[in-house]
Order: structure tokens, then C-alpha cells, then sequence
């Protein structure tokens, strides 16, 4: 009986000592002190990281990695990005680095596109601070299935003014995606309701909002020059726009003279009615603001530039209101 009991004390002893081994063994570093790059791809569960760091040399038992996991706490994530271990780290210490997110840093550039670009300017600026081919990015712009993919009617008028980091591995159809889509996210949450109640589609406000960003010069007075817009053309007047026919002339003039304004373009809008067939510049937060929201209370028609470096202009609700107006800019007293 005492030799039974003896047999089993020694059994246990040797089970007992092979798991404290197994467990230190399991927990040690996987040796190989070399520093490796290991990414975590978005959708890995635990199971398929603990392999791939088993199959990468870094983890000798995936169960043990497991294991650990299990006992990190709830709501404790491992995530994804690309990160740099070596062979001397610990199974616990990889779980630490993946569990707070302890990625390596990932080369950037940032670009900032200012408000009021044509998509040419645009593409330009992103082309040299990105260093992406310009002809890559121009035939993104007539990429029929990106545009559908991104639900624009084009990218004129949709790449949004702001300052971006994007990071050098970047290519040029995620670095648009991501412009495009920081646009709709500065909408109104209200926006198609918005656009419903001013008769208006989404495109054709994003039209307006372009033409309201090349107009203004203040914050304050974009809604009302958004305004006088939808006055005209609930009116069915012609908007008779100068940063409408700049565009079409393709270059911004100081002074437009009477024949700019009989250049044969959709975009004239001195000479046909209606909003021009697409956007003429990237609008910014205040633009957009402002035409989804436009002040049509005072009934403005007309404006008129002061001409004194404020950037204001004078409103008129009448023709001969206009003529007033500009009469009192010739005559420098616009006070």
C-alpha cells in the first residue's frame, strides 16, 4: 500500500514538474532575437493571430497565447495594425503590445486643399504634397465605376477642403475616397430634407454651394449670397455669376470684360438660365452650410462687391436698387 502511494506521489511530482515546465516553456520568449514585422489584418480573431504569430516564430504555443488572452479582462481587443516584435519578447508582452495598439509608426504626408479649387488645382496640390502621379489621379476623375462606387456625379465640387494626413502606403483611389467622403460627412444631418424643402437636388446644391465659395469673401454674408442664388432661380432669372464664367474662361480675371461674358459655355450663366451643369469649385464647411440653409428674408436679387478690401458686398432687392448700389461703389461711398 505504502509503494502504491509512493508510485502515485512520484507520478504527480513528475505530471506537476512536465506542467511547470510546459508552462515556462510555453511563456518564454521563442528565441531567434531577431526583430520581425507582424501585421494583424482588420477581421483576425484571436485564434488566427495566436497561429500566425506561432508560425511567424514568435509564440511557441498558440494555446498558452490563448489562455492569456482569455484572462486579459473583458472588452479587452487585439488590434489590427502592423507592429514590431523581436525574438526576445514574451508571449505576454506581444499580447500587451497588440492589446493596446503599440503599432509601428506608419509613414505620412500631409496635404491641405483650400477651399474654392478647381478639381485640376486640386489634383495638382494632392499630386505634389502626396507625391501620387497625376495621371493616376486624372483618370480617377472619369473613372465611371469609382464614381458610382462613391455615388458622385463627378469629382468637381466633391473633394473637400481640409487638411489631411494620409499615410504613404496610401493609393490614389483611397486617398479621393477618403476626400470625397469627409465631404458627405460635413453635410447637415438633415441634408436631403434640406434639399427637399428648397425644390433642389443634393448635386445641385453642391452646384450652388461652388458657386456661393468662388462669390464670398465673409463667413457671414454666404447664406444671404446663397439666397439671392435661389431667389434667381426660383425667379427663373439668370444668375448672372462672374465665378461662373471664370470657370468656363479657365482662368480667375480681376475684371471681366463684356465679351467674357458672351463666351459660348453651359457655364455662362450670364447667358443661360439655371444652375451650370456641374460644380465649379471644391466648396467649403461655411459654403455648404450656407446653401443648405440659404436667408432668402430680405428678398435680395442683386449684390455688388464694395470694392474696398472687406470683402462685403451691397445687396439690392430691385434692379434699380443695383444700379444705386454700384453707383455707390464708383463713387467710393459705401458706407
Amino acid at each position: 500500500m505504502k509503494k502504491a502511494v509512493a508510485i502515485g506521489l512520484s507520478i504527480l511530482a513528475i505530471l506537476l514538474a512536465s506542467g511547470f515546465l510546459l508552462l515556462r516553456w510555453c511563456s518564454s520568449p521563442a528565441g531567434g532575437g531577431r526583430d520581425c514585422i507582424f501585421t494583424v489584418e482588420r477581421g483576425w480573431g484571436a485564434g488566427r493571430i495566436s497561429n500566425a504569430l506561432s508560425d511567424s516564430g514568435l509564440v511557441r504555443c498558440p494555446p498558452y497565447f490563448l489562455w492569456k488572452y482569455s484572462r486579459a479582462g473583458e472588452g479587452r481587443i487585439l488590434q489590427a495594425g502592423t507592429y514590431r516584435f523581436d525574438g526576445g519578447m514574451t508571449p505576454d508582452s506581444i499580447l500587451t503590445l497588440i492589446i493596446n495598439g503599440e503599432v509601428v509608426p506608419v509613414p505620412t504626408h500631409w496635404v491641405t486643399l483650400a477651399p474654392g479649387l478647381t478639381l485640376e488645382q486640386t489634383l495638382a496640390v494632392i499630386s505634389d504634397d502626396l507625391d501620387i502621379s497625376l495621371l493616376e489621379l486624372d483618370s480617377l476623375a472619369s473613372d465611371a465605376d469609382l464614381l458610382t462606387e462613391l455615388g458622385v456625379p463627378g469629382l468637381e465640387g466633391y473633394m473637400f477642403p481640409e487638411t489631411y494626413e494620409f499615410a504613404d502606403s496610401l493609393g490614389a483611389g483611397a486617398v479621393v475616397e477618403r476626400i470625397v467622403e469627409t465631404g458627405f460627412a460635413a453635410w447637415p444631418d438633415s441634408a436631403l430634407i434640406l434639399a427637399e424643402e428648397l425644390g433642389l437636388g443634393i448635386d445641385e446644391l453642391i452646384v450652388l454651394a461652388s458657386i456661393v465659395e468662388r462669390e464670398a469673401r465673409v463667413d457671414e454674408e454666404r447664406s444671404v449670397i446663397a439666397g439671392v442664388f435661389l431667389s434667381r432661380l426660383r425667379r427663373e432669372m439668370h444668375l448672372e455669376s462672374c465665378a461662373t464664367v471664370q470657370y468656363a474662361l479657365g482662368e480667375v480675371r480681376e475684371v471681366l470684360l463684356y465679351r467674357d461674358l458672351e463666351i459660348e459655355s453651359p457655364y455662362n450663366t450670364y447667358k443661360y438660365a439655371g444652375l451650370p451643369p456641374g460644380p465649379i469649385c471644391s466648396p467649403g464647411a461655411a459654403s455648404l452650410a450656407a446653401s443648405f440653409m440659404p436667408d432668402t428674408t430680405e428678398g435680395y436679387l442683386y449684390f455688388v462687391s464694395r470694392g474696398d478690401g472687406s470683402g462685403t458686398h451691397l445687396f439690392a432687392t430691385t434692379y434699380s436698387g443695383h444700379l444705386a448700389n454700384q453707383r455707390r461703389v464708383s463713387s467710393g461711398t459705401t458706407d
